[in-house]
């Protein structure tokens, strides 16, 4: 997933990316967070800040497809009030959160 980072800031976040201490730290939070859906809306807006972090590290397409997938992790808020829309935000971050990936994996090759 470096081929095209070569020497440049990408190189680092592309070969970290996908594993990095954000996506970790975030895991751990969201498993911790099981049935309090406060924390676990706390988790996604810290990985979606601790993301436009490395954006800033980052350049280029790298740096837009972090942004994306801040964005994507950002804009989700699940309210326990109303299942129906918990379930959509839930299915739109599956979406959103594949295509962001995608688009890293690429900028990252």
């Amino acid at each position: 997933m470096t081929a095209a980072c070569g020497a440049s800031a990408n190189s680092a976040v592309c070969t970290e990316a996908s594993w990095s201490k954000p996506f970790a730290d975030f895991n751990t939070a969201a498993t911790a967070s099981a049935g309090d859906l406060g924390k676990f809306n706390d988790a996604t807006a810290k990985l979606a800040a601790d993301l436009k972090a490395l954006a800033g590290t980052a350049d280029g397409e790298v740096a837009t497809a972090l942004t994306d997938l801040a964005t994507s992790f950002e804009s989700v808020k699940i309210d326990a009030s109303d299942p129906a829309a918990a379930a959509a935000a839930a299915g739109s971050l599956t979406t959103k959160v594949q295509e962001a990936s995608t688009k890293l994996v690429a900028a990252c090759s």
